[in-house]
């Protein structure tokens, strides 16, 4: 272990003992060789590594930034503090009215679910509260864990009621970079107060002074840099052929041209043969994940009478799983899918299994790496591909780096093993440059949002706000390229006629040649004999009239203009460069303004408190609904405008829509049937009719805020499109109300599942989004529809989806 650095200013780097099995490009070895290390460590009390205690002891002193690879630890460090800041509080049973003294982040809802069942079992229940965008729990527990939007609405509020946590843990705090949240997690590090120590734990930064650089810019202190530079567990890579035969990680042993049909069942069989099991197996899509589990829960497994027990504390918990089509095979073979088509309880199932050996093979996305929060002994990436919007994506280093994360569990694991399958050659030299490629520097996602011009509008003055904008990290990472166009700015040559009797001299030339336009064709007008003596009497006084350096101006003025065009030129580029995000607030601002939410002096107005107070992106998109008192005091019609407001995607188009499976028929395009096909057998096919009014009121409220919208410059909301029906398709936004209505109404889950053809974690994910959105009303003070919202969601948040 080296260590260098011993202050805030330079970051600690902790560098394990390399291992020549990490370096596959370099040295080749027989898979016996690579696998040599394979097995268990001896059993041994468990003791924090460096880099941890490193953290620990940082955390006492300020902020810090914690940078290491997945797997290895980082939240041991928050669970320490945790427990250091709650050992004065009273006993776990007791009641507390102080105020959360901690906030524990996550980017995910289900990583938020994951946390805070453990954190009850550690700390105790009333110790610990849950705060999503549905659900309130415990809010005022010393512990409270999150997702990253609500504390940053909960930074956003009165200042004088709340209390300063003496802890922010920003967990997966790379997700600083993702387009839809990051703008949220910049928002709290520019707003948390100075009090408050900052804990940010991440997956390997490579720009993490960069990051710790801003933060000090933004919060006046520099956070400590805890690196962790080598896994914890060494990890070894091997090759799959087309035909799923384990190969070393050498390119040349590739001699298929492409994957066999039967693939899967070679490369489980061997990673048995080599005790490489438990691994993840990761897929591009969910229907793979499901598939591959069919076909690998053929093969009964010991162990069944353990799974069963664990399954049955679940099944006893969520009923809903029993009818899982996925449940036998989980419990014969130890054998699961792990997707987002799941539910919440059946991936939290699997993960508790798979945490107690007990499950060998798990099938996951490869997009839902960073929700997997288990480790295996191996991981088997299936492809180097992923599913884009447009089709396949290559996968980034950074992905590749969060799935191999996966593979090797500290303390049970002397080594983790990834598994690259690789049909052709090409795959094999893809996946060795990816080893060996660092991860993608963070780059800020930050976007102005209305809530943002609307909360900061109420706290302060529109030039404090703007200034709080340029302190975001977006523009923090312009400015070395701001500071050379200055540069160039500076290096632009001096006008040389120094005897010239003006300033500038191309502006004032500018003017005079105009008055002589002027002149001209004033001669010549009727009636311009007061336009002539003026025009006479400014040129007069122009110095340009007998100026003696004129002859020399007028040889070099063309010169000069250029360089003032170019002086011109890299001006705006400063302004546009500098102000990047503060024109987007700008904007925003006016369209606030000019719908009323914003006054002369830009401030909010009442119905600009009511929206700032609307947590949620479609935040004016419902003030403007409510303003109009267009929406329906009925729960089921009112669950179904939340359903309808939501932003679950994929839309469930013909084509489009992703395969998942429904608990009595297996694998389904969800949102193809048509629905005359659902009218026997469910008469719930559209909206209800107390809601129907109001989804034709928002379809008009969305559609000129659009306009308003695009003529500022600024992107439209996409909910306009999604009440259009396409091609055979209902419009999607009517597909969701009616969606949520059903399950709202009292109707069994498989019964909504099924009838409209919809993934169980598709399903779970409206329903939540349905809920968010009735919460914000319930919460919109002096509105008669708190009472319905209310009763909506609590239709909605009942089990399976509050799980």
């Amino acid at each position: 272990m080296c260590v260098r650095g011993l202050n805030a200013s330079v970051p600690l780097r902790f560098d394990n003992a390399k291992s020549a099995s990490c370096h596959p490009a370099r040295i080749v070895k027989g898979i016996a060789d690579i696998l040599r290390g394979l097995g268990e460590p001896a059993p041994a009390p468990f003791a924090p590594a460096p880099f941890q205690q490193a953290a620990l002891d940082a955390l006492g002193r300020g902020d810090v930034l914690v940078s290491a690879p997945t797997g290895s630890g980082k939240t041991w460090i928050a669970e320490q503090e945790i427990a250091r800041l709650l050992a004065p509080v009273e006993p776990a049973g007791g009641p507390w009215s102080g105020g959360p003294r901690v906030w524990y982040t996550t980017p995910l809802k289900a990583l938020s679910n994951q946390k805070f069942r453990r954190f009850q079992a550690m700390y105790g229940d009333n110790r610990v509260g849950l705060l999503t965008g549905e659900r309130r729990l415990n809010a005022h527990a010393p512990v409270v864990v999150a997702t990253t939007e609500i504390l940053r609405n909960a930074l956003y509020g009165d200042a004088e009621r709340r209390a300063v946590p003496d802890v922010i843990v920003l967990d997966e705090a790379h997700y600083l970079a993702d387009p839809e949240r990051g703008t949220a997690w910049e928002e709290i590090l520019l707003l948390a107060d100075p009090a408050t120590r900052l804990l940010l734990l991440s997956a390997t930064i490579p720009n993490a002074a960069d990051l710790a650089n801003w933060m000090s810019s933004a919060r006046g202190r520099r956070p400590e840099v805890i690196t962790l530079e080598r896994r914890p567990v060494p990890l070894a890579y091997l090759f799959a052929d087309g035909e799923g035969r384990l190969h070393p990680p050498d390119p040349r042993a590739i001699r298929t041209r492409r994957r066999h049909l039967q693939w899967l069942h070679p490369i489980t069989d061997g990673l048995l043969r080599y005790r490489l099991a438990p691994a993840i197996l990761f897929f591009p899509s969910r229907r793979e994940c499901d598939d591959a589990a069919r076909q690998l829960a053929s093969r009964v497994t010991p162990g069944e009478p353990e799974r069963a027990r664990h399954i049955d504390e679940w099944l006893h918990r969520v009923p809903q799983l029993r009818g899982h089509p996925l449940l036998p095979g989980l419990r014969r073979a130890g054998v699961a899918a792990h997707h987002a088509g799941h539910l919440t309880a059946w991936r939290m199932c699997v993960e508790e299994l798979l945490e107690a050996g007990l499950v060998r093979f798990v099938c996951a996305t490869t997009t839902l790496a960073a929700g997997l929060d288990v480790p295996a002994r191996t991981v088997v990436l299936s492809t180097l591909h992923r599913h884009g919007p447009e089709g396949p994506e290559p996968l980034t280093a950074t992905e590749f780096h969060q799935m191999t994360g996966r593979a090797g569990r500290r303390g049970r694991d002397t080594l983790g093993i990834t598994v690259i399958v690789a049909a052709v050659p090409d795959d094999a030299d893809e996946g060795l440059a990816l080893a060996d490629a660092a991860p993608e520097p963070i780059r800020s996602a930050f976007a102005p949002s209305d809530a943002q011009v609307l909360n900061l509008l109420a706290r302060t003055s529109p030039e404090n706000a703007e200034s709080l904008v340029r302190r975001s990290f977006a523009a923090y990472t312009r400015a070395p390229e701001v500071a050379a166009v200055r540069r160039h700015l500076a290096a632009l040559p001096q006008d040389a006629l120094m005897e010239r009797p003006c300033g500038d001299r191309v502006a004032t030339r500018h003017r005079f040649d105009d008055i002589l336009r002027r002149l001209r064709r004033a001669r010549h007008g009727q009636d311009a004999g007061a336009e002539l003596t003026q025009l006479g009497d400014d040129l007069i006084t122009m110095p340009c009239t007998g100026c003696r350096v004129t002859e020399r101006c007028l040889a070099t003025l063309a010169e000069r203009r250029a360089v003032e065009q170019e002086r011109q030129t890299l001006l705006r580029e400063i302004a546009a460069l500098e102000d990047r995000e503060v024109q987007v607030f700008r904007r925003r601002a006016g369209v606030l303004r000019a719908r009323g939410y914003l006054d002369a002096e830009w401030r909010p107005t009442a119905w600009g408190r009511v929206a700032a107070r609307i947590r949620h992106p479609r935040m004016i998109v419902l003030a403007e609904a409510l303003r109009a008192g267009m929406l329906p005091a009925e729960p089921v019609a009112l669950a179904a405008i939340g359903g309808a407001l939501g932003t679950e995607r994929p839309a469930p188009a013909r084509g489009r829509a992703g395969r998942g499976y429904s608990p009595a028929s297996g694998p389904r395009r969800y949102g193809s049937r048509r629905p005359q096909e659902l009218a026997g057998r469910f008469p719930l096919t559209q909206p209800p009719a107390g809601a129907r009014a109001a989804l034709l009121g928002l379809r008009r409220i969305v559609a000129r805020l659009n306009e308003d919208l695009r003529e500022a410059g600024l992107p439209p909301d996409p909910l306009e499109a999604e009440f259009t029906a396409q091609a055979h398709d209902a419009p999607a936004a009517l597909w969701r109300a009616t969606v949520i209505a059903g399950w709202a109404s009292g109707r069994p889950w498989g019964d909504v599942v099924r009838a409209f053809d919809i993934p169980e974690g598709d399903m779970q994910r409206l329903a939540w989004q349905a809920a968010e959105i009735l919460m914000q009303i319930e919460d919109v003070p002096d509105t008669a529809l708190a009472d319905p919202a209310h009763a909506g969601r609590e239709a909605i948040l009942r089990t399976p989806v509050e799980q």
